[in-house]
């Protein structure tokens, strides 16, 4: 790699690091709005 494979590969992880992070992130996120949509419906279907 001419010397910059310190960088190509450091570049390479970091990417997929930032990748799997937005992907937890986006799971996180969707579960904690299914349970707020969840707790929402419980709620209203209370007051019935």
């Amino acid at each position: 790699m001419g010397g910059y494979a310190l960088y190509v590969w450091g570049s390479f992880g970091l990417t997929v690091a930032v990748v799997a992070g937005e992907i937890l992130l986006a799971r996180n996120r969707r579960q904690r709005i299914l349970q707020e949509l969840r707790d929402t419906i419980e709620s209203e279907e209370s007051k019935i």
